[in-house]
């Protein structure tokens, strides 16, 4: 085919590239229809469930729609007795105050603890890495599986080999309940495996003995050293 033969196909799908503009045009108008039914949704069935509220509200806050801000802050406070816009000052106020503030990588445990809902020590060192600051928060957590249990304790313990620090919050009263339990002897010994990594992890010598001698007393053979 020559030159002058030669035909260019400007019909065929993708041979124009569409507007940038345009296409982001579309889903903003696309997002903000969806948005509206959200917000008829949430309001008619008066849903208590913060979710979809913080969803509509991060929506109307990142396209400065305050009076919408303003009317669902209204709404969600007459329903649940609560303020959205006073959790969202407390969890994003670098939006409110400008400030490039460095937030935390929190993770949180489930009600039910499983090896699938712990993260690995890797997960928690990209985090630092990434924040500087890492929570494992056990507030919510009330049950806890025998396969939870062993991965809680590898974690703890790579934790203290690989120098990771962490913050835990609402450990202790979680670490106490599995104390209560490990103590009627009951219950799988992998919870004194939990115990006495945890107090490795956080350096306490004198705690780790006295649950050692418990051990020792409950079961009648040598518990593991500090070692």
């Amino acid at each position: 085919m020559s030159a002058n033969d030669l035909l260019l196909d400007f019909t065929s799908p993708g041979a124009i590239p569409p507007d940038p503009a345009e296409v982001v045009q579309r889903v903003i108008d696309e997002t903000q229809t969806t948005m509206r039914t959200l917000e008829l949704l949430l309001e008619s069935e008066r849903v208590e469930e913060v979710t979809g509220w913080k969803l509509l509200a991060m929506f109307y806050l990142a396209t400065d729609r305050i009076n919408d801000l303003a009317k669902i802050e209204k709404e969600y406070k007459s329903i649940t007795g609560a303020s959205l816009s006073a959790d969202f000052r407390k969890k994003y106020s670098q939006w409110f105050n400008g400030e490039a503030a460095v937030s935390p990588v929190i993770f949180e445990m489930p009600k039910e603890i499983t090896a699938a809902a712990l993260p690995d020590s890797i997960i928690i060192r990209r985090g630092q890495c990434s924040s500087g600051s890492v929570v494992l928060d056990f507030s919510q957590v009330q049950e806890i599986d025998n396969d939870g249990l062993k991965k809680l304790a590898q974690l703890f313990s790579s934790l203290v080999q690989e120098s990771t620090r962490l913050e835990l919050k609402q450990a202790d009263r979680f670490i106490t309940r599995l104390q209560n339990k490990a103590e009627t002897g009951t219950v799988s010994r992998t919870i004194w495996d939990v115990l006495f990594a945890y107090e490795r992890f956080r350096g306490d010598r004198g705690a780790f003995e006295e649950k050692a001698i418990k051990f020792a007393v409950l079961y009648g053979i040598s518990p593991p050293s500090w070692e």
